[in-house]
């Protein structure tokens, strides 16, 4: 490691000791070192199986693990796609979605969420390459507050052919009859799913895992503009909380020495 790149590592760890990020759990926040020679090109595919999030699945293990967790008639659905998109597509690829670990401290609303009770998610994601060379890519929605009819998403192509339209349709026809049941209860899965299409594989994860409710991805100053929305709510007198002001630190170390370098 370059002794710049070892300084960037540790001022970056000094500024985030003690600093949560908190969405469903209060999580710490982690400085990766990516080295592009040895783990290749950083993308959302690749950190997630880096970083133990996505298990890949041979087709006959992944509808082994269907049989031991979902109900027998929608075994029956999947083997039916799973026949569907390896007929259709190449580079079938199947992983399962979910951290190894949960956060410590989870909690629903104000909550607390008994631990006992959760085990990491299990996402089926299923991607492929079309004849015509579409990359597809299908998973299931997280359950929101209202329900969605099926999408099919093309986020970077202007258009998609007749044969690649009509492989989605008989996708779509197949997957709103797989109703995915999770392990644990806290979380739900709809029985809608999200086909999204790109034009190259280093994007389709993370579209996907986009579309269907489970990632949020921003640039990094997008991320740090929350910033100034909190110290509007402060009054004049009022002491900056800790984790705020280092959160500020954290944007001025991004700013001074990272977005301006590049």
């Amino acid at each position: 490691m370059k002794p710049q790149t070892q300084q960037l590592i540790t001022t970056l760890a000094e500024i985030t000791d003690d600093l949560y990020y908190s969405l469903v759990g209060d999580e710490p926040y982690v400085t990766v070192f990516w080295e592009v020679e040895e783990k290749g090109e950083f993308d959302v595919e690749n950190f997630l199986l880096d970083s133990g999030a996505l298990t890949p699945f041979t087709p006959e293990d992944f509808l082994h693990q269907i049989r031991q967790t979902q109900s027998p008639s929608v075994v029956e659905h999947y083997q039916n796609l799973l026949a569907l998109l390896q007929a259709n597509l190449s580079e079938l690829t199947i992983y399962s979605y979910g951290f190894p670990e949960l956060p410590e401290d989870l909690f629903n609303g104000n909550l607390p969420l008994e631990a006992d009770k959760l085990t990491p998610l299990l996402i089926p994601l299923l991607i492929g390459v079309s004849t015509t060379g579409e990359w597809i890519g299908l998973a299931p929605q997280q359950k929101r507050g209202y329900q969605s009819s099926p999408r099919f998403v093309i986020p970077e192509l202007e258009s998609v052919g007749e044969t690649t339209n009509a492989l989605v349709e008989q996708i779509q026809s197949l997957t709103s009859q797989i109703e995915h049941k999770l392990s644990t209860k806290s979380w739900k899965l709809r029985n809608t799913w999200e086909v999204v299409l790109t034009s190259s594989r280093t994007s389709i994860i993370e579209k996907l895992l986009s579309q269907a409710g489970f990632l949020s991805v921003e640039e990094i100053n997008k991320f740090l503009r929350n910033i100034e929305s909190e110290l509007e709510e402060l009054e004049e007198y009022e002491e900056l909380p800790t984790d705020l002001q280092q959160t500020i630190d954290l944007r001025e170390y991004f700013q001074s020495q990272l977005l301006n370098s590049r």
